[in-house]
């Protein structure tokens, strides 16, 4: 629906890039230093201090700010091609394996649940290939080794998959919280807020409906505030069924907006009428006492200089205008 940035449940992708690359970057440091002066495996160094050249690079630009997905991924991919190599270069005995255990672990935490699966699951036949044709006979047993191998990391894997589902079940529900209004489940200002910014730029007009119960006030002194909730409810309800819109929101109280991309004032100010005469037509119930609603509704345009409070207060002040010249009107 939009292009809403949202809050992360733990450390962001980014934030964990950004310290990740630190770590990768002092770690083949040390290692290239070791493989080229106490080793002498020059072909692993070099391999090692791409990494960490290009570690150090990832770092510097996270702190910037200039983050881009593409590094993580550049990253992961050295860092994987490094393990891979060392595995293969010096088998088992440089303890090279060790850190291809830690691989799921960085793949959920960078890019999420569905490419975190697949790239564990690829990592984990082509280290299973690698340790199979490069274990020494004399010491181990290929088929043995592979097989513990493989239950360690799939025990490790799935610890990552399961821990990834929960916290992608956990922001969801956070966000929910964030930006759903719980009494009538529409959009709240938070969202409508971040739509905005998306939608701001993104297309050629954008006209905002402000809509507000007439008399409410009334309504919960006459009968209650319970049945002022089951109208708020039921206008929300309404509004959904009235329109083809997805982005309505409740603004608080008994106000709701309604985003519209694209379409001429023409167009704005009909789908207005046709939400004012829904809800006016439409029969409310306290109990069994009917109740008659009206919404006074006020339209605004998007300018290119416009910021979210110029729009908000440009339909508000069209609201006010409905109100003053009797209610149950749209003004634009």
């Amino acid at each position: 629906m939009s292009t809403r940035r949202y809050p992360h449940s733990s450390v962001s992708p980014e934030e964990f890039h950004k310290w990740l690359s630190a770590l990768i970057c002092v770690l083949n440091s040390v290692y290239f230093l070791l493989n080229m002066i106490v080793m002498q495996k020059f072909g692993i160094g070099a391999v090692q201090f791409t990494v960490a050249v290009f570690g150090g690079y990832c770092f510097y630009k996270s702190s910037k700010g200039l983050y881009q997905p593409w590094h993580s991924h550049t990253l992961l991919a050295l860092l994987t091609l490094n393990i891979l190599i060392s595995v293969a270069i010096m088998g088992l005995v440089a303890g090279a394996t060790y850190w291809g255990l830690a691989l799921p672990f960085w793949y959920y935490s960078l890019f999420g649940l569905r490419k975190g699966f697949i790239f564990s699951a690829i990592i984990m036949l082509s280290a299973a290939t690698v340790i199979f044709y490069r274990t020494d006979t004399s010491v181990l047993m290929p088929y043995r080794t592979v097989f513990n191998f493989t239950l360690v990391y799939c025990s490790i894997w799935l610890v990552c998959h399961v821990y990834e589902v929960q916290r992608q079940k956990t922001s969801e529900y956070l966000h929910s919280l964030a930006l759903q209004d719980d009494l009538t489940d529409l959009q709240n200002r938070h969202a409508l807020k971040a739509d905005f910014q998306a939608f701001q730029h993104s297309f050629e007009s954008m006209h905002m409906l402000i809509i507000d119960i007439d008399h409410f006030k009334n309504i919960n002194d006459k009968y209650g505030h319970d049945i002022g909730d089951s109208v708020l409810i039921n206008v929300a309800d309404a509004l959904m069924q009235s329109i083809q819109a997805k982005e309505i929101y409740r603004l608080g109280g008994e106000e709701f907006v309604i985003l519209f991309k694209n379409i001429s004032d023409e167009e704005a100010f009909r789908q207005a009428e046709k939400v004012r005469k829904a809800v006016e037509l439409g029969i409310f119930f306290s109990h069994n006492e009917p109740i008659k609603l009206t919404v006074s509704i006020g339209i605004s345009s998007l300018r290119p200089e416009h910021e979210f409070t110029d729009i908000l207060r440009a339909a508000d002040q069209k609201l006010y205008q409905a109100k003053r010249e009797g209610r149950n009107r749209v003004c634009a």
